[in-house]
């Protein structure tokens, strides 16, 4: 995100656009982590259910 905020409005520009900063490449990558962090979740899902069904722990809040 940083260095998206560095490069500017050429980061946001994707491949194939004249302008774009490292030909596109740094736009797909961003989009990638915003998947990536949707999906950070499910790990702390997966361990709150272990600890309550499994190992018999209170609800985290």
């Amino acid at each position: 995100r940083l260095l998206m905020e560095i490069v500017g409005p050429a980061a946001t520009l994707k491949r194939g656009t004249l302008e774009a900063a490292l030909r596109g490449s740094l736009e797909r990558a961003y989009q990638g982590t915003l998947i990536l962090t949707f999906g950070g979740g499910t790990n702390e899902v997966q361990r709150d259910l272990i600890a309550i069904f499994g190992l018999g722990m209170p609800r985290s809040i």
